[in-house]
């Protein structure tokens, strides 16, 4: 029942991760609705598999959907694409580092079975999602690091997640087109 179950939930997550990352990718505000619905898939992924991390991650993740869906209604909001500044930089990859640490401390002392990885792709999950919602370049970088970490994570389980690992080589590929169409928007923008 439990690897049933487990598949499902992949398989759901899988189906809405690619639909809304196909639609981020054109810089289409519908892409809201069904990162909503992948991650409340995602979270009764994440309790059936003991990832609390993660769990934790998709709570946060349903309010900056929810965030994002209403920011980019807005007409202005959802035409400009910008850069970080180098300090934004400077300061998401140390309190990065540091709240991976603080985070992977606290893991360690439960079931998790891989504290670190799950720590580290909650951070990092966490500021891509941030600059998604602010609409900044940058945030491509970053979920191209938190996919490659995710696969390494999704493959490392007792039980491969084959369908999310999957997913994330997708997402990989998605997130680089994503930061080429998302730099032509911002260079057109600039003009």
């Amino acid at each position: 029942m439990y690897i049933e179950l487990s598949i499902l939930l992949e398989i759901i997550a899988t189906v809405f991760g690619l639909v809304q990352g196909f639609l981020v990718m054109q810089n289409k505000r519908s892409n809201w609705v069904f990162y909503i619905l992948q991650i409340i898939t995602l979270f009764a992924f994440s309790a059936v598999n003991h990832l609390y991390g993660d769990m934790m991650n998709n709570i946060v993740y349903l309010v900056m959907g929810i965030m994002g869906a209403i920011l980019w209604s807005r007409s202005k909001q959802r035409q400009s694409i910008t850069q970080c500044s180098s300090l934004e930089r400077v300061l998401y990859i140390l309190g990065g580092g540091a709240a991976t640490f603080c985070i992977a401390s606290i893991l360690k002392h439960t079931d998790d079975p891989l504290p670190w990885l799950d720590s580290f792709s909650t951070v990092s999950g966490f500021i891509a999602t941030y600059y998604m919602v602010k609409r900044k370049l940058d945030t491509w970088v970053i979920w191209t690091v938190n996919d490659i970490v995710y696969i390494i994570e999704y493959f490392m389980l007792p039980n491969t997640a084959w369908w999310l690992l999957g997913l994330n080589c997708v997402w990989a590929v998605m997130a680089i087109m994503s930061y080429v169409n998302w730099r032509r928007i911002m260079k057109k923008d600039e003009q």
